[in-house]
């Protein structure tokens, strides 16, 4: 077993045997991290590396006396019995020593190492497999920005300071945890360019500085997709990773505030069928105090936040009262969840045009006649969203302005998740066949001609029923 261990490289003398382009790599990482490295073997490649100002090349074969002074030394020669005889001569010295071609046959691991400034993310396999290591290192990459260098630059400068040097070593101590609790509230304020406020705050949390006026919090409104869990964007996981407070709907699948914010307070302000749910007044009077409060507030909505979810009232209302806010688009389901049911919403062949509509209107209201209208004689493709319950209504008003009875419609539930069902008919058909079954919601509807490729692009497994079913 490989025990992780930082080690203090700068100006240590390390040798580098061989001269391939993977001897070079590890002059790299060894440079990197301020060491002095000899790289020795009869030929060099072409990589630039070798001319760098703090390596020196020996043209020569290998020579045990190399060894003399070393910190480390690995063997990346081309020949096994070279390489194991390097391992050997180090052991006899006391020196660490590694072997690119059977890395766990060594003393080290230069494992895949994300750096942000002073921050690193090391990730190691024991040498069964380096390219696993670098494949988390690279998605790691996305979950860590730069603003993490400044953050740890931050509490840095805090613990040069006087009044941090005179604490007592166990009020240091625990300045030391409180930095690092405030880094959800810290990191927004850096992101704003805030940086005076994001020392106050960290001097606050260490304990050299008295709490002023308390500042507002920020909200991230976060599209969270239609069901999903890795439909939700990259920035939005690592928002909902940096929230104390997560306000959610019940569209946005529970698990996300599982796998990326657990130690956040969660409060579900969604609308359920027969619940005491709060209204929309109520939602932003909510976000408002918390956000005042101070808090790194993170509004969930499935799908999209601007796309019928209603963030631009709270966007708006944010503003209106000066607290910061930011807009993470989601994936919306009136994309997600017809391409789930292998229904492209625009196709070459089927449909140039599709219009997004929300059947669900203040006070219960159905659309006027004249939105029928432009319904029923616009886009190809129509994607009808929370439609579930007034679907005779839907089409009857359709038929009634000037779409075909024989017009395709696919009516989908439970969207992107297991249990999504598809039910499949025809303007006609469609009501009749919801009746007999009773879909659960929520439901989309689809209707137009691209619902005919249900065959050929029946990708994901979902259940289908049919009026002949």
């Amino acid at each position: 077993m490989f025990l992780p261990i930082q080690l203090q490289m700068e100006n240590r003398a390390c040798l580098v045997v061989g001269g391939s382009e993977v001897a070079a790599r590890k002059c790299i990482k060894l440079l990197e991290y301020g060491a002095n490295v000899t790289a020795v073997a009869p030929f060099f490649s072409n990589n630039p590396v070798w001319q760098a100002a703090q390596l020196t090349t020996i043209a020569a074969p290998y020579d045990c006396s190399l060894l003399k002074g070393m910190l480390l030394v690995i063997a990346a020669t081309d020949d096994p019995l070279v390489n194991q005889i390097i391992l050997a001569d180090a052991a006899a010295r006391g020196i660490l020593a590694q072997r690119v071609d059977h890395a766990d046959a060594g003393d080290f691991l230069l494992p895949a190492t994300l750096q942000r400034g002073r921050l690193a993310i090391s990730f190691a396999t024991d040498g069964v497999n380096p390219a696993l290591s670098r494949l988390l290192r690279d998605q790691t990459e996305v979950l860590y920005d730069e603003v993490y260098a400044d953050y740890i630059e931050l509490m840095a400068a805090v613990r040069k300071e006087t009044a941090w040097q005179q604490l007592p070593k166990a009020q240091r101590k625990k300045g030391l945890r409180n930095m690092a609790c405030v880094v959800a509230k810290v990191l927004p304020l850096l992101r704003s360019g805030r940086q005076d406020k994001a020392r106050q705050l960290l001097e606050i949390a260490a304990g050299i500085r008295k709490a002023a006026n308390s500042e507002p919090g920020c909200v991230y409104l976060i599209g969270a997709g239609p069901g999903d869990t890795g439909l939700i964007t990259v920035k939005g996981m690592q928002r909902l990773k940096e929230a104390d407070l997560v306000l959610y709907d019940g569209y946005a699948n529970p698990l996300l505030l599982q796998q990326n914010c657990p130690f956040a307070e969660h409060i579900d302000v969604g609308k359920h069928k027969g619940g005491n749910c709060p209204t929309q007044d109520e939602i932003n009077a909510l976000l408002l105090a918390k956000a005042q409060s101070g808090l790194v507030v993170a509004r969930l909505k499935g799908g999209d936040p601007l796309m019928f979810g209603r963030g631009g009232e709270e966007a708006r209302m944010l503003a209106k009262y000066g607290i910061p806010f930011e807009i993470i688009p989601g994936v919306s389901s009136g994309l997600a969840v017809p391409a789930y049911a292998g229904i492209p919403v625009t196709d070459r062949e089927f449909a140039s045009s599709v219009g997004f509509y929300s059947m669900h209107k203040k006070e219960g209201k159905l659309l006027a006649d004249t939105e029928w209208q432009r319904m029923a004689n616009g886009p190809d493709t129509l994607v009808l969203l929370m439609g579930s319950t007034v679907l005779h209504e839907i089409a009857e008003n359709l038929i009634r302005c000037g779409r075909s009875p024989s017009t395709p419609v696919a009516l989908i539930t439970k969207g992107t998740g297991a249990e999504q069902t598809r039910y499949l008919g025809t303007l006609a058909t469609i009501a009749t066949l919801a009746d007999h079954y009773r879909p659960a919601r929520p439901g989309i509807i689809v209707v137009g001609d691209v619902v005919r490729v249900v065959p050929e692009m029946d990708w994901f497994p979902c259940k289908t029923l049919e009026e002949d079913n």
